[in-house]
């Protein structure tokens, strides 16, 4: 089961890095975003005919990941920008486009298609859940670790 899975994650590494996610640790970080969401629609589709709730937190965890792939595509060009007025300026645009398909999606879901709120924003939150993993892995595998003597302040 470990090599299969070990596989699959080899797989998809590959499978991004020619789309153009080059950096590892973003590689790493939409690998599991793209697996949350997998996860999620695995186990939210079967129960969406049934439930506005589980169709409901599968729309925000799909909205949050394409705006997540997106903005850690852009993330990784943006820092090859020579003119820092041309980065400002691409980086702004991109935010309020993000920003507006999302927005759009969101109160197309909400008022058109009936969406409950909470469960789509439970959707939206698995990018802070698949955030909150990596830090604590990271953490975890480092071999140094700060001790806090509150003197930091």
């Amino acid at each position: 089961m470990a090599v299969m899975m070990k596989n699959l994650r080899d797989r998809l590494d590959r499978w991004l890095l020619r789309r153009g996610y080059i950096h590892p640790e973003v590689r790493g970080l939409v690998r599991n975003q793209l697996v949350l969401t997998a996860l999620v629609l695995a186990v939210t589709l079967p129960l969406s005919g049934v439930s506005v709730a589980a169709w409901s937190l599968a729309a925000g965890t799909v909205i949050v990941t394409a705006n997540f792939c997106s903005l850690a595509r852009f993330g990784q060009r943006i820092t090859g920008y020579v003119d820092k007025r041309e980065a400002v300026m691409a980086v702004l645009a991109r935010f309020y486009l993000r920003l507006t398909v999302s927005g759009v999606a969101l109160f197309a879901c909400i008022a058109w298609f009936g969406a409950l709120p909470l469960p789509l924003l439970a959707g939206i939150s698995t990018v802070v859940v698949n955030f909150l993993v990596w830090g604590v892995w990271r953490h975890a595998g480092s071999k140094t670790h700060q001790t806090l003597t509150g003197k930091e302040a």
